[in-house]
């Protein structure tokens, strides 16, 4: 310790004396660079005299070189100042330079390289960083913000939860399943918390139901009825070759959910899967198998009576599937879904709709008549279609002038849409990328800023409209 400090005196000492140096040194003049240069004048000029008396050089000769000596004097002395440097000797300066430097050297030291003082703050550091990059956007500096509090509270259940879905949200499996761990062992084994757990494990595992994670999914349907465990427990059947028990598993869950239960979709497909497989009639497993679903899992669709709503609406899903460049049965089953009080399968069917005739204006005309007849567009929907890049391409079969009038028409309809409910950040992005990809430059710089002022107050849209859009246009 005492060697540091000595080493600190040295090293310290040694900065003032050079520090202090020039004011030690005698008094002396020192003639500038712009003097000499002016000093020698008069004597180039006797030189060029004499080598034109001598008869080295003629007249004409000679002149240009008493041109070129008072050309680079003015210059000189254009550049230059009072002529000359003093150096004055001034201990008393010298010694405050010293002094200061001495003192500066073991206050800094004494403050950050003394090795008795503790780390200075990194963490806190790193914590300000990553919060400026969360603010910005940046999902992996959110994650770790979390991942940081989990680890400073280490008993925190909300905290060890919000971590996994948040690595589950992410895909990344194998943390999210670690971060569920902690959740299940601080929530004294919650089912839910279990079962979330054992999901993580599963996909974590490449949607396989590891061992550990089937006895996890067991014992919560021992206590609740959770279709999670219900659903892996039936596929863990399937891995293991009982295709019969899994089948019977997915029926059963099938049959106990309602009919608009986010994990129906993936429970009939599998249903109908395994069936195909097995080569079993679908319809004792899932009794309101679609025609779609029937076909495809071996069996023949049913004939069916298109005297009611209903049947019909079944005869034209069946009939857009085989054929879906049936502008006319689209309009149709959107009419009859409205009739039966089902706007969204309304809204839905149109929609299926426009992706097919995607290039053909009038038939898209015809849509949004038939939406405003049924008053489909006054219906609030979370996004706003618009044209991309795919769109515009698949216009290259049309003429020039069709090409135009499709593409004017329908980034036209998403600006208009967007008057009238800017609270959209999806369909400002779209329609800056429909005139950026058009080479309407002006016009999407235009919907940028416009964007922008929109959501002055939402800083986390601003982020995203300016990482999505932005880069379109050479602007962020």
């Amino acid at each position: 310790m005492i060697t540091l400090w000595i080493a600190a005196a040295v090293l310290a000492a040694l900065a003032g004396l050079w520090m202090a140096q020039p004011f030690l040194k005698k008094r002396q003049m020192e003639i500038l660079e712009t003097d000499s240069v002016i000093s020698i004048y008069p004597d180039q000029l006797d030189e060029v005299e004499r080598d034109c008396a001598s008869g080295l050089i003629d007249e004409a000769e000679a002149e240009a070189a008493r041109e070129e000596i008072e050309f680079r004097a003015l210059q000189a002395a254009k550049r230059g100042g009072s002529g000359m440097s003093v150096s004055r000797r001034n201990p008393l300066v010298a010694g405050i330079i010293f002094i200061l430097v001495v003192a500066a050297g073991f206050s800094g030291y004494s403050m950050l390289g003394n090795p008795t003082l503790p780390d200075q703050p990194l963490a806190g550091r790193r914590a300000e960083t990553l919060t400026q990059h969360a603010q910005a956007g940046d999902i992996n500096s959110e994650i770790q913000l979390l991942a940081d509090k989990a680890e400073a509270n280490p008993d925190s259940l909300d905290d060890w939860l919000l971590l996994a879905r948040a690595y589950a949200s992410v895909e990344d499996n194998a943390r999210a399943a670690d971060a569920y761990r902690r959740a299940a062992e601080l929530s004294d084994n919650d089912p839910l918390v279990l079962s979330a757990y054992g999901e993580a494990m599963t996909l974590a595992n490449g949607n396989k139901v590891p061992p550990a994670a089937r006895v996890i999914f067991e014992q919560v349907n021992n206590k609740i009825d959770d279709p999670r465990a219900r659903y892996y427990v039936s596929l863990a059947r399937a891995q293991a070759k009982d295709f019969e028990g899994a089948l019977l598993g997915w029926a059963e869950l099938a049959a106990d959910s309602p009919a608009n239960a986010p994990w129906m979709p993936l429970v009939r497909r599998d249903i109908v899967n395994m069936a195909s497989f097995l080569k079993k009639d679908v319809r004792a497993y899932l009794p309101n198998a679609t025609p779609q679903e029937i076909v495809a899992a071996g069996g023949t669709a049913p004939e069916v009576d298109s005297a009611t709503p209903a049947n019909r609406v079944i005869e034209l899903m069946a009939a857009l599937e085989a054929d879906p460049k049936d502008y006319q049965g689209w309009i149709e089953l959107a009419q009859l879904q409205a009739q039966q009080g089902n706007p969204d399968a309304a809204i839905q069917a149109l929609d299926s709709g426009r992706k097919h005739f995607a290039a053909a204006p009038f038939v898209l005309g015809k849509f949004d008549e038939t939406a405003s007849a049924l008053g489909l567009d006054l219906i609030e929907r979370p996004g706003v279609a618009g044209p991309d890049a795919e769109d515009i391409a698949n216009a290259q079969d049309l003429s020039d002038e069709d090409q135009a009038e499709m593409i004017d028409g329908m980034v036209s309809g998403l600006a208009a849409k967007l008057e009238e409910n800017p609270d959209n950040p999806d369909g400002w992005i779209m329609l800056v990328r429909s005139y950026s990809v058009m080479g309407l430059d002006m016009k999407a710089s235009e919907s940028y800023d416009a964007a922008l002022t929109h959501f002055a107050d939402r800083d986390d849209i601003v982020t995203r409209i300016r990482a999505e859009a932005g880069l379109l246009i050479g602007r962020n």
